[in-house]
């Protein structure tokens, strides 16, 4: 039997006891085939919390037409070893739309370490508790949440239905968890969201540490003080909240934002406390690996410099190993060895990074392991320090005393491994020792991404048919999300879904040839040139003339407005980089433009932008601009950043007209009636 399977059996054994120290007589265990759940009596150590009779109606909620939760409640016993926590819901519909919501629970444990126990399922009609607890309802079913995204850790999801739930009832549920993942050692926290988007009536959390305990308290949106309690057997440390309006959400945090009340309380402890529990879980790799990967390395040894060692490496790690992690038992944290990662070519994050990491050492290049949270980035860095805190593994390389973070979890990544935009991790933890703070993660000092796309029209004397060609440009990070977009598909669908975009702007339109796609990942340039005809795609205006609608895509995305415009919080912009949109329009003889040259300039914090209007003897140009500066904003330069980015995008659109002569004009419209007299007759024939 292997050391993982070994330590489970005794953990398994370990929470046993556990539970049958703290669990009432009552208890009674209900089996699903391998799975199983508890219900009983809530663990001795929680204090029971009472409903009132009816909502505060000074609280806010009082006459909320959508959902009230009357009580969230977390209890955790962390003191000599236990690691229980209890949870209670406490909420009620005011909505029938939201029936079917309240009438379902969810309770989601990993059976591989821990047990979990029912103890209320309850619901208030008209002043009355009604037990709704009926074990053999509850249904047990592997349903892991980050399957589709290519992770299974083995979790199990609890599933209760109540019957007969109606609006203004209360629904009541309590639950325990007994355990966690052995191989974080203790290194936990506990966290509670005070409210969310519904008004809260009351929610805390309250923890129990061995006496002398020290701990720490983090908070964000909230100056709610914990209170805290010494005896003889504990150190309890309480923080309540009552009466918490609705949180509104806005849309397009940054990273690091999150705009609920939040508080994490945890044992104090160090970032090198940290970096001490990780150090044993990526133990130095010397053994031999396949015949290929050797080769492979002969041929990066003897590359020119360091950053080619580096780029071939990450590069191989990065698309010959696809992402997929197995994270069940000790496999949540501790990666497997870099030569059966490399054999069964895949592996998650941590299998990814070691397997990279000992790559680079045996070309001598100085690489560690980093960790970093995806979820808040730089925020991580008020977070009091834990294992737990982190979602997330990279590698940072020291290349002529120089940090480079890399993550071998992109695939098709193009370019320089230092031009590559990290910044959104925040701050990392290396793992390496003498390690004892947090390090930033910088942008690099050029722009990440880039979008320049020229259209050209070349229509016939008449303006009846229209040569269309577009060519596109991406660079840096908009190459290599186009590479990630467009490599994986079929020519031919490609083909089809680029004409249908252009066809629901202009109409008719035929294809010339197959769109051409030009990759350099080295220069991380990705270039795709198309051809159409178009039919009549200029409309008629006033006066006789001719117009085309014409809009500025390639600025699309990098404009895009929030959701939200009257703002709170910190708004998240576009990737740093220019964006060029070129529309060219030919002119065949006679005709005329009815606009004139122009140009127009806006600035924000964020952004420069320009629109050009150049009208030449031969051809009309019109340019637009956009230089991204910065990809986030403060509250204070939110306004007058959306001001003029609600002027930009009312500009991306134009109408070009064109006057023809009265000879061209006359000359089409007895086409389009001759077309139309044809259509008819055809018509009458096939009747």
């Amino acid at each position: 039997m292997g050391d993982s399977m070994k330590w489970m059996r005794w953990c398994a054994v370990v929470l046993a006891a556990l539970w049958g120290a703290t669990a009432d007589a009552a208890t009674e265990t209900h089996v699903r085939g391998d799975l199983e759940f508890r219900t009983g009596a809530a663990p001795a150590f929680v204090t029971p919390r009472e409903i009132p009779g009816s909502w505060d109606p000074a609280a806010p909620g009082a006459d909320d037409r959508r959902w009230r939760y009357w009580l969230y409640d977390v209890q955790a016993d962390r003191r000599g070893g236990r690691d229980i926590v209890h949870y209670e819901h406490v909420f009620e519909p005011k909505s029938q739309t939201l029936i079917g919501e309240a009438g379902r629970f969810q309770i989601q444990f990993n059976p591989e370490f821990q047990t979990m126990a029912i103890h209320r399922v309850e619901l208030q009609r008209e002043g009355r508790w009604q037990n709704r607890l009926d074990p053999s309802r509850i249904s047990l079913a592997r349903r892991e949440a980050e399957f589709e995204q290519d992770l299974t850790d083995g979790s199990v999801t609890a599933l209760i239905v109540l019957d007969d739930v109606r609006v203004d009832d209360v629904v009541r549920v309590s639950y325990s968890i007994t355990g966690s993942n052995p191989i974080l050692a203790g290194q936990l926290s506990d966290w509670i969201t005070l409210s969310w988007r519904n008004p809260t009536l009351r929610s805390g959390l309250r923890v129990l540490y061995d006496p002398g305990r020290r701990f720490r308290v983090h908070r964000e949106n909230t100056t709610i003080e914990p209170v805290v309690r010494r005896t003889a057997d504990a150190v309890e440390v309480v923080v309540q909240a009552r009466g918490l309006p609705a949180t509104v959400v806005e849309d397009r945090y940054p990273v690091w934002y999150q705009p609920y009340p939040l508080v994490q309380i945890a044992p104090e402890r160090a970032w090198s406390d940290v970096v001490d529990w990780a150090l044993p879980l990526y133990p130095r790799f010397d053994g031999a690996f396949d015949a290929d990967l050797e080769r492979r390395l002969v041929e990066w040894k003897a590359l020119p410099d360091p950053q080619a060692r580096l780029t071939a490496a990450l590069r191989a790690v990065q698309n010959d190993v696809r992402y997929f992690g197995v994270e069940i038992g000790d496999n949540s944290h501790r990666p497997n060895p870099p030569d059966l990662v490399w054999r069964r070519r895949y592996g998650d994050c941590k299998d990814k990074v070691l397997l990279l990491v000992t790559l680079l050492r045996r070309m001598d290049i100085d690489a560690v392991p980093a960790l970093v949270d995806t979820d808040r980035g730089r925020a991580i860095g008020q977070f009091v320090p834990s294992a737990s805190v982190f979602n997330h593994v990279i590698v940072r390389v020291r290349l002529a005393g120089e940090a480079i973070w890399v993550d071998p979890t992109l695939a098709q990544q193009g370019g320089d491994p230092r031009d590559a935009d990290l910044s959104h991790y925040g701050m990392g933890l290396p793992i390496v020792g003498g390690t004892t703070a947090l390090q930033a993660i910088a942008a690099p000092r050029q722009a990440a991404a880039g979008i320049e796309v020229r259209e050209r029209f070349v229509p016939s004397a008449d303006g009846s048919e229209v040569g269309f060609e577009v060519d596109s440009l991406y660079t840096g990070l908009s190459a290599d999300e186009q590479r990630r977009n467009t490599l994986s598909e079929r020519s031919e669908e490609l083909s089809r879904r680029y004409a249908e975009y252009y066809r629901k702007r202009y109409g008719g339109i035929e294809p010339v040839g197959q769109p051409v796609i030009e990759d350099d990942p080295v220069r991380n340039r990705l270039r795709i040139r198309e051809r159409y005809r178009l039919a009549s795609p200029f409309g008629n205006a006033l006066g006789g003339a001719r117009a085309l609608e014409v809009y500025a895509e390639a600025l699309q995305s990098s404009s895009a407005l929030p959701t939200s415009l009257d703002r709170k919080a910190p708004l998240a912009f576009a990737p740093r980089g220019r964006y060029l949109h070129e529309i060219t329009v030919q002119l065949p003889e006679a005709w005329k433009p009815t606009f004139v040259d122009e140009r127009t300039e806006r600035t924000s914090h964020a952004f420069g932008y320009s629109r050009k209007v150049e009208v030449g003897k031969d051809a009309v140009r019109l340019v637009y601009e956009m230089d991204v500066r910065h990809n986030e904003l403060a509250l204070a330069d939110v306004p007058g950043h959306l001001g003029e980015l609600r002027k930009v995008r009312e500009e991306m659109s134009a109408s070009l007209r064109f006057s023809i002569p009265a000879s061209l004009d006359a000359r089409q419209r007895e086409e389009r009636l001759r077309n139309l007299l044809r259509d008819v007759m055809k018509n009458e024939e096939a009747r």
